[in-house]
């Protein structure tokens, strides 16, 4: 079972070392797991939940199986228990599309050009890419993240689609987290209930948000490097 331990916020990449450093590529035999990708996350998210005070140092956390969510961590000096589930806020038809796009080795790809979404582009992807979202945090609520009776569980949902990619720059994605708190906060018993005291998180590609049912405040992504 795959785990790591960080002591300190700077020894975080060392930490996490080779694991979710990369996807890894879509087809080939080394083809990305579900595991890599939950590692890859993880590790985008971690650093900004770390300086935050969302986890406390020091922190160890290990790769579990289904059913039980992605991860399991103990942190702080009193040793707390968490859990942490990952999961994508995407469309099939753009995942097949992206897939497409690498199967033949294209270095540039207009959107819709294999069967994605928004050929031609769109005028506010905001509107869609929170709709994503939404949908990604109500399929978890009959999962163990949010039926389980611990107190202390995080959801992490990390945006990728091609609606995500039409979000250019940090006032796009701050217009788009305004949004997706608009749609949260009109609806609010509801989710409240998926989501049984889970805590919501959201990685954006220069923002995070932390705490979506709560506030969601917006923090920015620690250690993120250029695209």
């Amino acid at each position: 079972m795959d785990r790591i331990e960080i002591i300190q916020l700077s020894e975080l990449d060392a930490a996490f070392g080779r694991l979710g450093g990369s996807v890894g590529p879509r087809i080939g035999a080394d083809k990305r797991t579900q595991d890599a990708k939950e590692w890859f996350v993880l590790r985008r998210c971690m650093g900004t939940a770390l300086a935050t005070g969302v986890f406390d140092l020091p922190i160890k956390i290990a790769k579990a199986e289904p059913p039980e969510p992605d991860f399991a961590a103990i942190h702080g000096r009193t040793h707390k228990p968490a859990l942490i589930e990952i999961t994508e806020a995407t469309h099939p038809d753009d995942q097949r599309e992206m897939t497409e796009f690498a199967r033949r080795g294209k270095n540039a790809i207009l959107l819709g050009d294999f069967g994605g979404r928004f050929a031609g582009g769109a005028s506010q992807p905001k509107f869609v890419w929170a709709s994503e979202i939404c949908d990604a945090v109500l399929r978890k609520q009959t999962k163990s993240i949010c039926t389980r009776p611990a107190p202390d569980r995080h959801l992490v949902v990390y945006p990728n689609s091609n609606a995500s990619q039409l979000i250019f720059d940090e006032e796009d994605e701050r217009e788009a987290f305004a949004h997706l708190k608009e749609k949260i906060d009109q609806e609010h018993a509801r989710y409240a209930e998926a989501l049984n005291g889970c805590r919501v998180h959201i990685l954006g590609s220069r923002l995070v948000c932390l705490d979506l049912a709560r506030g969601c405040r917006l923090e920015p992504r620690i250690g993120r490097k250029p695209r």
